[in-house]
């Protein structure tokens, strides 16, 4: 199935073609020629462009095209990919102190306590925690700590057997940490969150995407005879944002930005000469009440004292708080087959069917 969130074109160069009558051509002799343009996004959130897990890419695509004269077939560009990223505000900075308790075999190996300097964290930001952690059994001992930042995605889709599911898992970053063997360990952990590969935790119609601390312990026993070596590891949720929270009043109407399935607006191309497009627009579905009450008042009135109905032609042009903005229509198809670049490389890998489960959305 392939969602198309939103599907808008503007004419750079050429007539406009009417309904009611043919539209011209205009030669264009070789050579290179420039068609500046400028596209605004309306303040919703669209999903991040990701493209794991396999089938459930979301991709922000431009393409251009030349109408041929007559009707003919155009000729279309190459597709072009712009990655998107929506505008999501960390939390305001709080201390927590995340516990857990490792077992084994249902039996208590380890007792975790991290302590997080905050709870969501901004690209270049730096990440801080001080890990505590301490053995339950006399005879163990911690001698060594590696950590690993990373990124989950995962796909979920409502199919006639079930759900379709996947999930895939990059690393963003790793590292270890030496420290000297011991039964307790008070070990402070620090990175800066890197830009590359970290977009905002986002939560769309079948995609998720979150982020964790995964952390290692390699743990030495000491047997009657012999000594045992084993990993145990734990994880620790962290949300990522790409605004902190002390800028939030530096974008302007930051607090209406709406999710996009709430929102019917959609991006909107207008003139590059122009640092904002013409406002104030609105959807149709927001003006039906006051256009209707316009266009009733405009309506002459009858002197001969009949009752009749009004005209609503009777306005030649529609004043500039009534200009109607194009709504999004959001349209789904469904394929027989592998959706074309659904894969860099190699075949689609099939998805795990949970049967009985019927949960489209997250």
């Amino acid at each position: 199935m392939i969602t198309t969130f939103f599907d808008i074109d503007w004419k750079l160069f050429g007539q406009e073609s009417l309904p009611y009558s043919q539209c011209g051509w205009e030669e264009v002799e070789p050579g290179r020629h420039e068609y500046p343009f400028a596209l605004k996004f309306p303040n919703v959130n669209f999903p991040p462009s990701m493209d794991e897990p396999a089938g459930f890419g979301i991709r922000y695509i431009w393409s251009a095209q030349a109408d041929g004269p007559a009707l003919q077939s155009g000729i279309k560009s190459k597709d072009y990919i712009t990655p998107y990223r929506p505008i999501i505000v960390s939390t305001p900075d709080k201390e927590w102190v995340y516990k857990t308790t490792v077992t084994k075999e249902k039996k208590a190996l380890v007792e975790v306590q991290a302590k997080l300097d905050k709870q969501t964290y901004c690209p270049d930001e730096t990440f801080q925690m001080q890990l505590n952690m301490t053995m339950l059994h006399s005879d163990s001992r911690i001698t060594n700590i590696s950590y690993k930042f990373r990124k989950h995605h995962e796909g979920k889709m409502l199919v006639q057997q079930g759900t379709a599911f996947r999930e895939s898992v990059r690393v963003v970053l790793q590292d270890s940490v030496q420290i000297t063997p011991n039964k307790t360990l008070s070990q402070p952990i620090e990175f800066v969150i890197p830009t590359r590969l970290v977009s905002p935790s986002f939560t769309s119609r079948h995609t998720r995407v979150h982020y964790d601390i995964c952390i290692q312990a390699a743990v030495e026993q000491q047997g009657h005879l012999f000594k045992s070596n084993y990993l145990t590891e734990f994880t620790i949720p962290l949300a990522i944002a790409n605004l902190p929270y002390d800028q939030l009043l530096r974008v302007s109407h930051l607090t209406s930005i709406k999710d996009y399935r709430q929102s019917k607006e959609c991006p909107l191309f207008f003139d590059p000469q122009l640092d904002e497009p013409p406002l104030p627009q609105g959807l149709p579905s927001e003006l039906i009440g006051p256009l209707t009450s316009a266009l009733l008042s405009s309506t002459p009135a009858n002197t001969n004292g009949e009752d009749q109905p009004p005209s609503y032609f009777s306005l030649p042009e529609l004043p500039p708080q009534f200009e109607i903005r194009k709504e999004r229509n959001e349209k789904q198809m469904f394929l027989q087959r592998q959706a074309r670049g659904s894969l860099q490389s190699g075949e689609l890998i099939e998805a795990t069917l949970i049967p009985g489960l019927f949960d489209e959305d997250w």
